[in-house]
């Protein structure tokens, strides 16, 4: 009697190691599934690159084709150019791939990365940490500061610190750091927030009628703003880091999928190759262009 309860036990714990054994392998199968990233496969001819396309001087749209325009991916008679699209062209001429540019609402680039509608993220994005934490970054291909625009009419065309900017109405763009900006002058210098916008033309005309009375971005952005609209001004250009900005949020990279491990050495690789002089050459022709 005692030889089958003990063989029962036994065969009762063998189950227990068994169904264990099994949940195992359903979780690691259904987290191998679940994962939906591929790498990029650099025999397929082409790499297809996401942007805004409404963010001067970084990239914008263009109805009419020109020597340093690109056709936009799925839309006719539309075109990019920017910085942006220079990097952009740079990287696919050394990799030896056609180029494909897709115009991806700022909010929806991260997802686009992922479900493999465009492999690479060019858009003045900066490698935050929290960005980091579901796509990875190249080197830095630009380095920017912040500034302050206002209506050139304004009550605050002549401000030289931040603290005149209290009880003043600021607007920054969804989804960036320039949000966090107008939140950090409002808590540490009075001033008040207003609904994030969707671009930064819309912010522009949140300023010019008065809705707004500033807003933050960053430098050769707000170049191409008042270069657009004469209306608007730059004020608090420094090279002092007043906003106590860290450096990853003035840095900007170009976003990939984590398992691109090759694709990420290759490009740092091309990024190495242009040099200071050529990217401030490139910034220069953007913001030109973007006013025109």
């Amino acid at each position: 009697m005692l030889f089958f309860i003990k063989k029962r036990k036994e065969e009762e714990r063998m189950k227990k190691i068994i169904t264990t054994l099994v949940i195992v392998l359903i979780s690691i199968t259904l987290v191998a599934c679940g994962n939906t990233e591929k790498e990029f496969n650099f025999e397929q001819g082409y790499i297809t690159v996401g942007m805004e396309a409404d963010y001067p001087p970084f990239n914008w749209m263009e109805t009419s084709p020109t020597e340093y325009n690109y056709p936009l991916e799925g839309s006719t008679g539309s075109y990019v150019a920017g910085y942006d699209v220079e990097i952009a062209k740079e990287i696919a001429k050394q990799l030896g791939l056609e180029l494909k540019i897709k115009a991806i609402p700022w909010g929806s680039l991260g997802s686009a990365l992922k479900t493999g509608e465009i492999d690479l993220i060019i858009a003045g994005m900066s490698p935050t940490a929290e960005r980091q934490k579901t796509i990875s970054f190249t080197d830095v291909y630009y380095m920017s500061n912040h500034v302050v625009v206002v209506s050139k009419e304004g009550a605050y065309a002549d401000i030289n610190n931040l603290s005149q900017l209290k009880g003043a109405k600021g607007v920054g763009q969804i989804g960036t750091i320039y949000a966090e900006l107008v939140d950090y002058v409002k808590t540490n210098h009075g001033s008040v927030s207003l609904p994030v916008r969707d671009t930064v033309p819309l912010i522009s005309q949140d300023i010019t009628s008065g809705n707004a009375d500033f807003t933050v971005v960053e430098k050769p952005v707000a170049l191409g703003m008042v270069e657009a609209n004469n209306k608007l001004k730059i004020v608090l250009d420094t090279t002092e880091n007043i906003f106590n900005v860290n450096d990853e949020d003035r840095e900007l990279a170009i976003g990939h999928r984590k398992v691109d491990t090759e694709l990420q050495q290759r490009i740092n690789g091309i990024l190495a190759t242009i040099t200071q002089e050529t990217r401030n050459l490139w910034m220069e022709e953007a913001v030109s262009r973007a006013a025109n």
